[in-house]
């Protein structure tokens, strides 16, 4: 990592295919405490030859520049997609840098995972996980979601991976999220080549976070795959006790995903323009029964739970157009805007 220019101080993150530090210029190492801090970046390494598509670190780049482009040539401030700083290599690996910012989403909603003791009838008590984030917090994170979005769309990017761990925050603001993470991006109309636009991955999106046309196989799919996701990102944020709505077992399997997501939100519309013709699509509705869904109220019942403000209720209707079979009907990060902005 030396050969990079950078010295390591920690690693901090990855995934399969990467390696996230904590690293120093350098040539700090003689500076002031105050001055190293000032230096202090977040690395990711990645050797192209480990990676399997839909990854591809060179297209994350060409991505990632194309972006940093787009926000110099039309002199725009979009504080909420992660900034490339620059990229290094060497005969292995490359090595992006970003600024470093110390929080996921995760660690922003477990510091507000508190325990509170219940009381039963009978004397006996229980320890219960309890949610504490302001509805007025979780509103500011949602419109900082959808601004970053609507800008990577708006520039042709689907980003395909929406979930906690890509959402990153500075401490010293817990409420604006920065998007990161542009491993697995496609970049209409060609995504530089690797895939076209009607056989695109399907093999994307991270457990609960799949859209549902993705687990019935379908190809040509639009950005409407990430506005489901920050739909479903929502239901956790708001959740009671900061679990997902959907069982554990459908991070693993898409079976059971799917099997969840009707359950909740009831059976698509037997006439499902993006899924009809699919074989995936009439064996559903072949298999399955035909399920209503939960209310609104069942699915995040914080929103109802608490005093209702102007806040909580433009989130009611954020949620419900998110989570749109329909990806037509589906609210884009636009439309989002216009509801929570008005």
């Amino acid at each position: 990592m030396d050969a990079l220019g950078w010295k390591p101080l920690a690693k901090i993150g990855g995934g399969r295919f990467s390696d996230i530090y904590r690293v120093l210029k350098s040539d700090s190492e003689n500076n002031s405490a105050n001055n190293e801090e000032q230096q202090l970046f977040a690395l990711k390494l990645v050797d192209p030859d480990d990676e399997k598509p839909p990854h591809n670190i060179r297209n994350e780049i060409k991505i990632l520049s194309d972006l940093k482009n787009a926000k110099e040539g039309q002199d725009a401030v979009i504080p909420n997609v992660i900034n490339l700083i620059s990229v290094s290599s060497n005969n292995i690996e490359y090595g992006l840098l970003f600024p470093l910012l110390d929080m996921t989403l995760n660690h922003v909603i477990k510091s507000h995972i508190k325990s509170r003791t219940i009381f039963n009838s009978d004397g006996t008590m229980k320890m219960r996980k309890v949610n504490t984030i302001p509805i007025d917090s979780a509103f500011k994170i949602v419109v900082g979601l959808m601004k970053g979005l609507d800008w990577i769309h708006k520039n042709g990017v689907i980003h395909r991976d929406i979930n906690p761990n890509n959402i990153l925050f500075g401490r010293e603001n817990p409420e604006m999220p920065v998007i990161i993470d542009f491993g697995i991006s496609y970049q209409e109309p060609y995504n530089n080549g690797l895939e076209k636009p009607n056989k695109k991955f399907t093999d994307i999106a991270t457990g609960i976070y799949k859209a549902p046309e993705l687990l019935l196989s379908k190809r040509d799919y639009s950005n409407k795959v990430d506005m489901w996701a920050v739909g479903i990102l929502i239901t956790v944020i708001l959740s009671k006790d900061g679990k997902p709505i959907f069982e554990q077992d459908s991070m693993y399997s898409d079976l059971v995903l799917l099997s969840n997501i009707l359950a909740t939100f009831g059976s698509p519309p037997s006439d499902w323009s993006d899924c009809k013709g699919l074989t995936s699509f009439d064996s559903l509705n072949r298999t399955f029964f035909t399920k209503s869904p939960k209310p609104l109220e069942e699915i995040v019942p914080r929103l109802f739970e608490e005093p209702e403000t102007l806040s909580s209720s433009k989130l009611q209707k954020t949620i419900t157009g998110l989570t749109k079979y329909e990806t037509s009907e589906r609210l884009s990060a636009h439309d989002a805007l216009a509801i929570l902005l008005c």
